[in-house]
């Protein structure tokens, strides 16, 4: 039996996977609630993104009330391993569903946005657009997705559709203030 110091540290170091695996379930049993104890488990770059992916699920059902930071922060996992195209749609997906367990906070939509290539002519790029203009409308602070779309469009030289969110920006903005 290990204590809450002991399963960090296998979480932190270890780079065995049976290990690892182990530890967590003891974490589970001792009903460890620190979240942020399981993100650094998540972090082990031992895990493989399935292993990822079935961990935070199993997280999801044991923590419900931090389903929306979970799917954020496995987001934020698979955003780093850029410029893997999986990871990048994964990211995507968690991204969604958190954005989907609160439909008016605009940072999921704003990671979403993030992820577009201006290298490559990823099939993504047009899912993240329609992702980020299809769900702005349930924003509370809709002037930063507007204002993100912009300067995305501009970017990629989309003059008409930058002026337009732009302006969408600026009149989002009055109203939010």
């Amino acid at each position: 039996m290990y204590s809450k110091e002991e399963i960090e540290k296998i979480f932190r170091y270890s780079s065995i996977p049976d290990e690892l695996f182990d530890a967590f379930k003891e974490s589970l049993g001792l009903q460890l609630k620190d979240v942020e104890l399981y993100k650094i488990f998540l972090c082990n770059p031992v895990n493989t993104a399935d292993e990822i992916k079935m961990y935070v699920e199993k997280l999801i059902k044991e923590f419900p009330q931090n389903e929306y930071e979970l799917y954020m922060w496995v987001g934020q996992l698979f955003e780093s391993f850029r410029p893997d195209y999986e990871r990048l749609e994964d990211s995507f997906n968690f991204y969604v569903r958190a954005y989907n367990k609160d439909k008016t906070n605009a940072t999921p939509i704003l990671k979403i946005i993030n992820l577009y290539s201006f290298e490559i002519d990823f099939p993504l790029n047009k899912k993240i657009i329609e992702a980020a203009e299809d769900n702005v409308v349930s924003l509370h602070q809709k002037s930063k997705v507007y204002s993100a779309l912009s300067s995305l469009y501009g970017k990629i030289g989309n003059v008409e559709l930058e002026v337009k969110y732009y302006a969408l920006a600026e009149k989002a903005a009055e109203r939010e203030s």
